[in-house]
């Protein structure tokens, strides 16, 4: 609803004489927070009776989380980009029992010292393993990967549900994006309990820390939009967003990537990762970037960094995803 609220705030102060009403709906995923999204249905489980109500003309617009939104949308419908992107980085947040004994993380820079001193606590609990909360199979299996010794256990609600969780004593840890903490205003609050983890350390979701608006593809809704549209944001995100979509994947697969424009550059690294974290593909690729490179230019370089990966062993790792998926859907 904050995301909402500041689309809201924005489309009124461009066009001051615009009606709007917020219609609240309730998606699958909303609905279901018992059960791992991929057992639920996986891509499309927090979209699709928004985008059911967007094609039948109930609503006009639709705000979303763009790492939630599957890489294609149906027919007659478009997404873009708006306002700058926020923290795209994850977080750990611990314990309350933990406090003081977690060595500083700058806000900036997660220290080498640090990673080895988090990994000495999974190691440290052989019996007893350090458990780790998310519901991402994206964390999940980096955070295997960093923490051969810990727990990682499934987790699913609001950001207030999974903290109450956490602090109840489910979880020693749980993975968040900064994003989500950023906008509720909460990341203070849990500042002294909390370490970022760096791209290089744990990579994003493809689209992660950026805002997305939907409508029906027509001139009139597109007008509408068009000074929201940020051109760095849209252009990281659609490489981001191609790279996955050309390898198949879906949105709740453990596929990482992101895009960033420094000194003229568009840089966009790749991750594939098998769900125990003991096979990867780890990919980066660049193109010249000025405000007048087209889009598509974005796209392509998804479409390059994806082959660059199925072609040094992506496709086999995704394989055997798709089929774990497929088996555990059968059993629900």
């Amino acid at each position: 609803m904050i995301q909402t609220q500041w689309v809201v705030a924005r489309l009124q102060q461009l066009w001051p004489n615009l009606d709007i009403a917020i219609e609240s709906i309730h998606t699958t995923g909303d609905n279901n927070t018992h059960m791992p999204l991929t057992k639920i249905g996986g891509d499309g489980v927090f979209v699709m009776e928004i985008e059911r109500a967007l094609s039948e003309k109930h609503i006009d617009l639709a705000v979303h989380s763009l790492k939630d939104l599957p890489t294609a949308q149906p027919l007659g419908l478009r997404i873009i980009a708006a306002g700058t992107r926020e923290d795209v980085r994850d977080v750990l947040v611990w314990h309350p029992s933990y406090l003081g004994a977690i060595p500083n993380g700058s806000p900036d820079e997660v220290s080498s010292p640090l990673l080895s001193s988090l990994r000495a606590i999974s190691y440290g609990r052989p019996q007893a393993l350090l458990r780790i909360g998310t519901c991402s199979m994206r964390r999940t299996a980096q955070m295997r990967a960093l923490f051969p010794g810990a727990d990682i256990l499934p987790l699913r609600g609001n950001v207030d549900t999974r903290l109450r969780k956490l602090d109840a004593g489910d979880y020693d840890a749980i993975v968040l994006a900064a994003a989500g903490l950023h906008r509720l205003h909460i990341h203070e609050r849990l500042a002294k309990r909390m370490t970022y983890l760096p791209v290089e350390t744990l990579l994003p979701a493809p689209g992660q820390g950026a805002l997305a608006l939907e409508i029906r593809d027509d001139p009139e809704a597109q007008a509408l939009i068009a000074p929201l549209i940020d051109p760095e944001t849209q252009a990281t995100t659609t490489a981001e967003r191609m790279f996955m979509r050309r390898l198949g994947a879906g949105c709740y697969l453990p596929i990482a990537a992101y895009g960033e424009i420094v000194e003229g550059q568009l840089t966009l690294q790749g991750l594939v990762i098998s769900l125990d974290g003991q096979s990867q593909v780890r990919i980066r690729q660049s193109i010249p970037w000025t405000a007048a490179t087209p889009i598509e230019s974005a796209g392509q370089l998804g479409v390059q960094l994806a082959e660059q990966a199925l072609a040094q062993g992506a496709a086999g790792i995704i394989a055997a995803l798709n089929d774990t998926r497929i088996q555990e859907r059968q059993h629900v």
